[in-house]
């Protein structure tokens, strides 16, 4: 079963990027095909935790970074998002692989469920 996991907000001001986080490590558990795309301002999520410092809290950048030890290695975000929110490609984490909104298009179709945060 694939499992898709869409990160739409800022980490910061509620729990639900954790709670998405936790989620997601807890259905790796169950070897479960699992794919992260980090949207709109759900890409400053994955930046590096030098570039995070000017939003003055604890990225989560450090769990994200640990995902492919669980075996979630498919990270994704829009390019188009971070050209929106001019973000350099090399603030954000270096696992995480740009994809077109056509490409989302795909991995939605190919998905068994999807959760939105």
């Amino acid at each position: 079963m694939h499992f898709l996991y869409l990160f739409t907000h800022q980490a910061y001001g509620h729990s639900l990027a954790r709670e998405a986080l936790d989620m997601a490590l807890a259905t790796a558990a169950f070897d479960q095909k699992i794919s992260l795309v980090f949207l709109q301002d759900g890409i400053y999520q994955l930046l590096s935790s030098k570039d995070a410092s000017s939003i003055e809290t604890k990225p989560h950048c450090g769990v994200i970074s640990a995902l492919p030890l669980y075996d979630i290695e498919n990270i994704f975000y829009l390019a188009t998002d971070r050209d929106d929110r001019c973000i350099n490609q090399e603030s954000l984490l270096a696992h995480a692989t740009a994809i077109s909104p056509s490409d989302l298009q795909a991995l939605m179709a190919s998905a068994d469920r999807i959760q939105s945060f």
